[in-house]
């Protein structure tokens, strides 16, 4: 009884551990640093970085399979980084003292350990799949799916120069060689009409280059970026809410407005301030007219 009971609790182990490689869930850390990570990257498409304060991530290729190595800031990287943001880009030797800050930054940073790998479960599409995709326009892949990313021209065979987009679809990159020479490419750039450019030849060039940034789940699911400006918008939705009233005749109490704002947008604070200012030296119909996009 006692055998059995230890072979079968041997066995939900090895079942758990199996689910969590499926689901590309964390496992023992690959490396040991981040530069032992970004030694094992690819020369010629490291994909490495992350969220300033948070975290650093290398993605690394092994025997086929896709690996995210992860690294958590830590107080002494974020104090570097902040001196790095805090020279004097007008001192004689700025220049001097970027560089010097910026190795010690990067020194540092390939110093920290590794907290934790995880493995990339989601495929990427079959060769059938990809030769679907033979034909069709930027525009129709854009439509299917697929996120144009970075472009370029690459050498073909002999004095060819084929012209290539990287176009991401799920968490992985595809190199579309279109059919164009190099002055249709340029013109096409100047013309606003690259999704008419048309796929001749498609192949996988791997984990998406983003695929350090942890929005892109291991899963194959990706999340939606934040909106940078979603914060700045509330407070001007907010504030021309309040304008809007001040015109209809009904309550305008500006600075109740501005202390619930600041309390919940702490860094627009000032921004916040110079609008009751505005308010106060030029009046509801002032702050309207100054809120009104010029036609």
């Amino acid at each position: 009884m006692k055998k059995f009971l230890a072979w079968f609790l041997t066995m939900l182990v090895l079942c758990a551990a199996s689910v969590a490689l499926a689901e590309g869930g964390e496992i023992a850390p690959l490396y040991a640093t981040v530069g032992e990570a970004l030694e094992n990257s690819d020369e010629e498409r490291v994909i490495a970085g992350g969220v300033s304060g948070e975290y650093f991530a290398v993605v690394t290729e092994k025997d086929g399979k896709y690996y995210r190595s992860v690294a958590n800031y830590d107080e002494k990287l974020t104090e570097l980084e902040a001196e790095t943001d805090s020279l004097d880009y007008e001192a004689e030797d700025f220049f001097e003292k970027l560089e010097a800050s910026m190795n010690a930054v990067e020194a540092y940073r390939n110093s920290l350990p590794i907290a934790y790998s995880e493995v990339f479960t989601a495929s990427p599409m079959t060769d059938a799949e990809m030769e679907s995709k033979i034909g069709k326009t930027l525009a129709q892949l854009t439509e299917e799916g697929f996120e144009m990313g970075s472009n370029g021209t690459e050498p073909g065979e002999g004095d060819e120069m084929l012209i290539v987009y990287s176009m991401r679809y799920g968490v992985y990159d595809y190199s579309c060689v279109v059919d164009a020479d190099f002055d249709t490419y340029m013109a096409a750039q100047e013309n606003g009409t690259e999704g008419s450019l048309t796929v001749k030849d498609i192949a996988l060039a791997g984990i998406t280059e983003w695929g350090y940034d942890k929005r892109f789940h291991t899963d194959g699911t990706v999340d939606e970026p934040e909106d940078p400006f979603a914060e700045l918008n509330e407070i001007m939705t907010e504030i021309a809410n309040l304008t809007q009233s001040g015109q209809e005749g009904g309550e305008t109490d500006i600075n109740g407005l501005a202390e619930t704002l600041k309390e919940k947008h702490p860094d627009y604070a000032d921004m916040i301030d110079l609008y009751v200012t505005l308010y106060q030296t030029y009046g509801v119909e002032g702050l309207a007219e100054m809120m009104t996009p010029a036609e």
